[in-house]
């Protein structure tokens, strides 16, 4: 939108419905100029890389982090050193890389197989913007199916969130249900197995 020269003071945040959001059509980009169309293009196919499981530049995975949980500032701030073709200064390369080591703990338990069950991948315990990223991990280890995701919430949207996930990794919200009721009582003794929070030691 700033690259369209529209006004970013009504650009809100919102719990998506769909797993790594709506990406603009290439046909969105042709009013502007020719460079700048390129690198939005070349995002657009690094995000779809990402989506896949496939490596990306540190930048590309900080924005996508960054837009899913909701830091519009530092979103909008690696997009336009993209577009400019700028390297990161310093300081955000330094708080990227810490986000993105805080991301990788946070997935790595998807991994396990104690996760699974018979009716799909419990992650209660995840938070829904870190979905995308435990659901790429997950198929470049075990492969693509279709099955249901339990995830957590988000900060706009707190609970249990079901999701479908299809087989090329893409994903929509079914229900969303209050922390209180099933699918969250069911799955308890999952979360606690994974980041107990009694009698265990740190």
């Amino acid at each position: 939108m700033r690259h369209f020269a529209e006004d970013l003071m009504d650009v809100r945040w919102i719990s998506r419905s769909t797993l790594w959001g709506v990406l603009p059509e290439p046909s969105q980009f042709v009013g502007l100029n020719i460079e700048t169309r390129l690198r939005l293009l070349r995002l657009i196919g690094a995000l779809c890389d990402l989506q896949k499981g496939e490596t990306v530049p540190l930048s590309v995975r900080s924005f996508a982090e960054a837009a899913l949980i909701g830091a519009s500032g530092r979103a909008l701030l690696l997009i336009d050193l993209w577009v400019a073709g700028e390297v990161m200064p310093t300081w955000l390369e330094a708080r990227c890389v810490q986000s993105q080591r805080h991301l990788a703990r946070r997935i790595a338990t998807v991994l396990l197989p104690a996760r699974e069950g018979v009716d799909g991948l419990w992650l209660l315990d995840l938070p829904s913007p870190f979905l995308p990223f435990a659901v790429a991990e997950h198929r470049k280890m075990f492969g693509a199916r279709n099955w249901l995701v339990h995830s957590g919430g988000d900060r706009l949207c707190p609970g249990i969130w079901t999701w479908t996930i299809d087989t090329t990794g893409g994903g929509e919200v079914l229900r969303r249900s209050r922390a209180g009721f099933t699918p969250f009582v069911r799955a308890c003794a999952h979360r606690e197995a994974f980041e107990p929070t009694t009698g265990g030691v740190a």
